[in-house]
């Protein structure tokens, strides 16, 4: 029953179809990736992708020119969301790692160690939290 004239498509008429909608198939999935690994909102700032915690260790902050003094206005609406979120729910350890890795990006050690610890107290296997409170207790080390 192979090749019955009238009946579908030539057998060579596939590969180019199949290779056509092949490469449909893999351009929408590589954009797709790249739009979830390019997505921004972290308090860092955006990225084009994961951040290790190495790119947290102490640095001196960036030169921004803020009148009166303080975090630009962006960081303090986040600082400030963070706060009511941990005051809405005490146990929220994940707004307590956040605002501590902004307080540890900043070089604000003595800040951010209570917080993670608070963090490891609702929730032991916080592995962002450990991580957090290893840097800032090693940063406070070395500046005594």
């Amino acid at each position: 029953m192979a090749n019955v004239p009238g009946r579908g498509l030539p057998p060579r008429a596939y590969i180019p179809i199949v290779l056509i909608f092949g490469a449909i198939f893999v351009a929408a999935m590589a954009w797709l990736v790249h739009q979830g690994f390019s997505t921004g909102g972290s308090v860092f700032g955006t990225g084009t992708g994961a951040s290790s915690r190495a790119t947290l260790a102490p640095q001196a902050p960036p030169a921004v020119s803020v009148e009166g003094g303080g975090p630009p206005a962006t960081v303090r609406v986040q600082l400030q969301e963070l706060r009511d979120r941990i005051a809405k729910n005490p146990k929220d350890d994940v707004a307590m790692t956040q605002l501590g890795d902004m307080f540890l990006a900043v070089g604000k050690y003595d800040q951010a160690v209570p917080l993670y610890k608070r963090a490891l107290q609702v929730n032991p296997s916080n592995v962002a939290a450990k991580e957090g409170l290893s840097e800032a207790q090693s940063a406070l080390k070395g500046g005594e």
